[in-house]
C-alpha cells in the first residue's frame, strides 16, 4: 500500500529536510523507499518509490538532470538529495525541470542520518499498509458476514469510516490470458489507490481472490459517477494487450450494515457485462432497468425456482436434442413477437421460426399470442442472465 508524500515528509521535517522544487506533486503517493545513485540503478524502479541519492555515482550537473529525468519517466514519487561532498547543490536546470513537471525534490544536509530517515519512512509505510489491511479485512467482513457486525462496525469506525455514512461497492474482474491474474490485480489495485487518493480519502480498494473491490464512503451520487468514470478512463490506459475488464457499481447504501447489498448488485452488474448482456457503459445500478427489480431479490432460490418452472423444460430439451429453441425464443421475444425480424436475425425462413415456436408452445404448454406468457418468459431469461 502507499502513503501520501506530504505526510511522509512531515515525519522527518525535524531533520532539516527542504523542498527544493516540484511543490505541485506533494500529493503523490509513496509505496517504498529506494536508494538509487545511477541511471542504471533507477531502471529497476517501477513507480511509486521515493528515491534517495547521495550523488556518489554522479560526476556532473548534467548527470543530476539526466538522473531526474529517468526518475520522472519511471514514475518515481519524489527524490531526496543528500547535500554534501558529492552534490554541493541542486543545479538550476534540474530545479526548473522539476517545477515544470511538478516533480518533488528535496535537499537534506550531509549531517542528517540517512539511515534514520529511511527507517522512519519504512516504518510509516508499513504502518499505513497495516492500516489498509485492517480496513480491507473489515470491509470483506461487512460484505460476506453482514450479520456479524462486531467484525466490521467497530474496526471501521476506528479507521474513521462511520457506520451511518453511505457506501457504494464497485466490483471489477479481469479477463486475461495470463495465469498470474492475482498478481495483475494487485498491480491494478495499487495503481487505482494512487489515482483515487489524489482527490478522495474515504475509500478502500483491495483484491478478493479474483475480484478487485472498491468501496467509496460518504460520497454523493454525482461525485461517485465522476469518480467511476475517471477510474474507467485510467483503467483503459493501464490494461495490457489482450486484457479486458468487466465491472459493476452497486447503489449507495444507507449505512455500513448494507454494504453487502451494494456488493451483490455490483457483482450482478459485472456478471451481466461479462456475459455481454449489457454494454460497457452500463455499469451503474440506476442503468439496469428490469434487472434492478431482480437484484432486489436476496433469496436466490426464489429466482431459481421461477426459472425452473418457466424455462427449464425448454433448456433440458435443447440439451437432449442439440437444438436451439431457447435461443430462438429469446430472439423472438427481443423482437416483440415479430416472426419476420426473428427469421432475418437468425438467417432462416419464417416457416422455420413458426415451426420452432409451435414446438415451444407444445413443450411449455403456453400460447405465444398471450402477452402475459411472453412477459413471464422474458422475465425468466432476465433471471438466467444474473443467476
Amino acid at each position: 500500500m502507499a502513503i501520501e508524500l506530504s505526510k511522509l515528509i512531515k515525519k522527518v521535517e525535524h531533520m532539516d529536510i527542504t523542498l527544493v522544487a516540484g511543490k505541485g506533486g506533494m500529493e503523490n503517493v509513496v509505496t517504498w523507499v529506494h536508494m538509487a545513485e545511477t541511471v542504471e540503478a533507477a531502471d529497476f524502479l517501477d513507480g511509486g518509490q521515493l528515491a534517495i541519492t547521495t550523488g556518489i555515482g554522479l560526476s556532473s550537473n548534467d548527470d543530476i538532470l539526466e538522473l531526474l529525468k529517468v526518475f520522472y519517466e519511471r514514475k518515481v514519487s519524489g527524490v531526496i538529495f543528500n547535500i554534501g561532498p558529492f552534490i554541493e547543490e541542486i543545479p538550476e536546470d534540474a530545479i526548473k525541470f522539476c517545477n515544470e513537471k511538478e516533480f518533488p525534490i528535496f535537499a537534506v544536509p550531509w549531517r542528517a542520518h540517512l539511515a534514520e530517515i529511511v527507517h522512519i519512512f519504512c516504518f510509516a509505510i508499513t504502518k499505513e499498509e497495516q492500516k489498509m489491511s485492517e480496513v480491507s479485512s473489515a470491509f470483506k467482513n461487512a460484505i460476506f458476514y453482514p450479520k456479524q457486525e462486531e467484525l466490521y462496525v467497530v474496526p471501521l469506525s476506528q479507521r474513521s469510516f462511520r457506520s451511518k455514512w453511505n457506501y457504494s461497492v464497485t466490483l471489477i474482474k479481469l479477463a486475461s490470458d495470463s495465469k498470474r491474474i492475482e498478481e495483475r490485480l494487485e498491480s491494478l489495485c495499487w495503481s487505482l489507490e494512487k489515482i483515487i487518493s489524489r482527490n478522495n480519502k474515504n475509500f478502500a480498494v483491495f483484491v478478493n481472490e479474483t475480484e478487485l473491490i472498491l468501496v467509496f464512503a460518504n460520497i454523493s451520487k454525482e461525485k461517485l459517477i465522476e469518480e467511476i468514470k475517471d477510474i474507467q478512463t485510467n483503467l483503459k490506459r493501464l490494461l495490457n494487450k489482450g486484457e479486458k475488464l468487466s465491472m459493476g457499481v452497486g447503489r449507495l447504501t444507507k449505512s455500513v450494515r448494507c454494504i453487502y447489498k451494494s456488493y451483490n448488485q455490483a457483482k450482478s452488474i459485472q456478471r451481466l457485462q461479462m456475459r455481454g448482456k449489457i454494454g460497457d457503459d452500463k455499469i451503474f445500478y440506476s442503468n439496469m432497468g428490469i434487472y434492478r427489480l431482480l437484484m432486489g431479490i436476496e433469496d436466490s432460490e426464489v429466482m431459481k425456482e421461477y426459472y425452473n418452472h418457466t424455462l427449464k423444460t425448454l433448456e433440458d430439451y435443447d440439451e437432449a436434442n442439440n437444438s436451439d429453441l431457447c435461443d430462438t425464443l429469446r430472439c423472438y421475444l427481443n423482437h416483440d413477437g415479430s416472426v419476420k425480424d426473428t427469421a432475418d436475425e437468425l438467417f432462416v425462413h419464417r416457416n422455420t421460426i413458426n415451426y420452432k415456436l409451435n414446438k415451444i408452445e407444445e413443450l411449455l404448454g403456453i400460447e405465444m399470442s398471450s402477452l402475459a406468457a411472453r412477459t413471464e418468459l422474458m422475465m425468466a431469461f432476465n433471471i438466467s442472465d444474473i443467476m
